[in-house]
């Protein structure tokens, strides 16, 4: 057999194990993968030194706005597919286009993601109180998951009430969907919000205190109660502290389907980054302390958190400062899809000594079974998609913003430095990013399910 692409002596890093391999490539998918492989490809790359994980999963990702001031698809998915993102699950809430709270939201922003995109993807819908009618034919076509904000996500992404929300799991698990949920009790959030900004309560302790871990566990616990009673199958997002991993975990022990993800910020930084270094330190849920941290890495190995999804969110540089203006006019997410794997991979494996079969689950595999790509995605195995990254693990690197593809030049990554480097990213067997090169045009990623 000619093969379109061979990729030699490198090492394979997956969820089940390491090991020494080639990897063949045919029709955009993996077709052998084994020791002394036929060398009669169109194309070989030498893995020599490199670890070859699979492509991952953002099942976290904000793509962009259409046309928007601060990120577009084209930029957010670029830098995606330099940073080893192969296939990116899209947020729902929109700042400048509708949100996906419709089937023809949905199919409106498919045919935009379908003309601008560089890796592939799959579509959140949302979930509101607008929206409940619509989760059965937005599910139809072809909603992978429903996005709730329990705080409120502005807009017109207004939070349920938790009846709203018990009905709407009633509704999703009719048809064995996955609801997720930014888990912040509105109430607290709402009220502590309110009281910020009428007493002028400036300051970043102040947003740290605006959004207490109290109301992550209280909004955690409520989904755990009503997924135990609806059946509904559940995912909690950007989870910051380990005391809700450890509500999961026990959630999980109890027979509930639950996952839930943290992103890489929460086990990079703390709350002292965002008190001492900028608000562009900030999240929500905000970071927790330096303990916390570490006790989240300790849920990744015991794979409560199964998975890790950035939450790239961008935001203009006048938003994310405090700089002569009130703390709580500013405001919060990171862009971080970009610098996501390396990160993570630094984080664990130099850092913290953990197995890199470790971060191949988290990143790639986990993400591609919970959300039905797994055959597809997600793995390196004969059948599927040839969607893989090459890691140098001995190139050190320090990020700066001014090089990242992002439209607006600003992320809480800035300056950090680390070992372990994506040199190349490849889709469906397409190389699509070498050593700082984007080698596609927009367009070349397509939606997976």
């Amino acid at each position: 057999m000619m093969y379109d692409s061979l990729i030699i002596n490198g090492t394979i890093v997956c969820a089940e194990g390491m090991f020494d391999a080639d990897i063949a490539i045919k029709d955009g998918k993996i077709c052998a993968v084994g020791m002394e492989l036929a060398d009669h490809a169109k194309n070989t790359i030498d893995a020599s030194g490199k670890l070859i994980f699979p492509g991952a999963v953002d099942a976290h990702f904000h793509i962009g706005e259409y046309d928007a001031d601060f990120e577009d698809m084209r930029t957010s998915t670029m830098a995606a597919a330099a940073g080893g993102v192969t296939t990116g699950i899209d947020m729902p809430l929109n700042l400048y286009s509708p949100s996906v709270l419709t089937k023809e939201a949905l199919q409106l922003k498919d045919r935009q993601l379908n003309e601008e995109s560089y890796i592939d993807y799959v579509m959140w819908g949302g979930l509101t109180p607008f929206s409940i009618r619509n989760l059965k034919e937005m599910h139809d076509a072809g909603a992978v998951s429903f996005k709730c904000f329990m705080s409120g996500g502005g807009n017109d992404f207004a939070a349920p009430t938790v009846g709203e929300i018990r009905h709407a799991m009633q509704i999703i698990a009719s048809f064995d969907g996955l609801a997720g949920f930014h888990c912040e009790d509105f109430s607290i959030i709402d009220y502590e919000r309110k009281k910020v900004r009428t007493l002028k309560l400036d300051g970043r302790q102040a947003f740290l205190n605006s959004r207490p871990l109290a109301a992550e566990l209280i909004a955690t616990q409520t989904i755990i109660e009503l997924s135990k009673e609806t059946g509904c199958r559940v995912h909690i997002c950007h989870v910051s502290d380990p005391k809700v991993a450890k509500l999961i975990e026990q959630a999980q022990v109890d027979g509930v389907d639950i996952t839930a993800e943290t992103c890489p910020h929460y086990l990079t930084f703390c709350k002292e980054d965002y008190l001492e270094k900028g608000c562009e330190y900030g999240c929500a849920p905000p970071m927790k302390s330096a303990d916390s941290r570490e006790g989240l890495w300790e849920y990744i190995k015991k794979g409560v958190l199964s998975c890790i999804a950035s939450d790239h969110s961008p935001g203009l540089p006048e938003n994310r400062s405090d700089v002569g203006r009130a703390t709580y006019e500013t405001g919060f997410g990171i862009s971080g899809v970009q610098t996501m794997f390396q990160v993570t991979y630094d984080q664990g494996v130099n850092k913290r000594n953990l197995d890199p079969c470790l971060i191949a689950a988290a990143l790639c595999t986990n993400p591609a079974k919970r959300w039905g790509l797994y055959g597809r995605k997600g793995d390196i195995k004969p059948g599927f998609d040839a969607d893989l990254v090459i890691l140098d693990p001995e190139k050190a690197w320090e990020i700066d913003q001014n090089h990242l593809y992002y439209k607006v030049k600003l992320t809480a990554f800035h300056g950090l430095s680390g070992k372990g480097a994506v040199c190349s990213t490849l889709i469906r067997g397409q190389e699509v990013y070498r050593n700082g090169e984007i080698l596609i045009d927009h367009g070349y990623g397509k939606r997976v399910l």
